[in-house]
């Protein structure tokens, strides 16, 4: 196999993995309803990839060895996202909206 071929293999792997922990980003962020997921997105991509990267170091460089790491991919993207929303509201950054009951009056 030729060096082409081996880089376009893993530009695919990675970009399925980026995909699923995309996909696991926007859950989370429709779950908290956008409040830092924002944030949460680079860290929701990083440990899909993290998550997907292990399963092949780890030995496990076959077709079932593929759909674990899809699996691991998204279970990291999930991670990463939780850990970046944790973050965010640690940082200040998602605080939920304010209520129009509490909300302090203007003066004219």
């Amino acid at each position: 196999m030729t060096f082409e071929a081996r880089l376009a293999f893993v530009v695919f792997f990675f970009a399925v993995w980026l995909f699923f922990g995309l996909m696991a980003w926007a859950a989370v962020a429709v779950i908290k309803r956008g409040r830092g997921a924002l944030a949460a997105l680079p860290l929701a991509l990083a440990g899909a990839a993290l998550g997907g990267v292990m399963v092949p170091l780890l030995g496990m460089q076959n077709g079932a060895g593929f759909a674990l790491s899809l699996l691991t991919a998204t279970a990291g993207g999930f991670a990463g996202a939780y850990a970046g929303l944790v973050f965010a509201s640690r940082m200040g950054i998602a605080q939920p909206p304010i209520d129009e009951e509490r909300r302090p009056e203007r003066e004219s």
